[in-house]
C-alpha cells in the first residue's frame, strides 16, 4: 500500500509560538468577592445575578441565572435544585457525588464574614 502525502495549498500555515505549559501551571482562579449560592463561600467574582455559568471551585455548583427559586431544577446542574446542591455540599463536600474530584477546600479569604 502506498502512502500519499497531501498538500493543501488553500489552507493557511498554522504558527504557534507559545511555550508548552503543564496543566498545573495553566489553572487560573479569579478572586472571589461574592458568595456562592450553594456553599456560601466568597468565590464568585461578581454577584450571582451576573455570574453566568460560573463554577464555584469549592463546591463545583455551576451558577444558573435563569432559575427563579431555590427549588427549581437547574439546567446547568443536570436538573438538580439549589437546595439539593446545598444539602449535598453539607453531606459530601461537593454539590454532587461525581463532582468531588473537582472541588478544593476554601481559602482563608473566602470564608463568609
Amino acid at each position: 500500500m502506498k502512502q500519499y502525502e497531501y498538500k493543501f495549498s488553500f489552507l493557511p500555515e498554522a504558527i504557534n509560538d507559545c511555550e508548552k505549559v503543564s496543566d498545573l501551571e495553566t489553572t487560573c482562579e479569579v478572586k472571589g468577592k461574592y458568595p456562592c449560592p450553594c456553599c456560601c463561600y466568597n468565590t464568585f467574582p461578581v454577584p450571582k445575578e451576573d455570574a453566568i455559568a460560573y463554577i464555584c471551585p469549592v463546591c463545583f455548583w455551576e451558577n444558573d441565572v435563569f432559575t427563579s427559586s431555590d427549588d427549581e431544577p437547574s439546567d446547568e446542574n443536570r436538573g438538580m435544585t439549589l437546595n439539593e446542591g446545598r444539602r449535598n455540599y453539607k453531606i459530601l463536600g461537593a454539590c454532587s457525588q461525581d463532582m468531588l474530584i473537582h472541588v478544593r477546600e476554601p481559602k482563608s479569604d473566602e470564608f463568609p464574614k
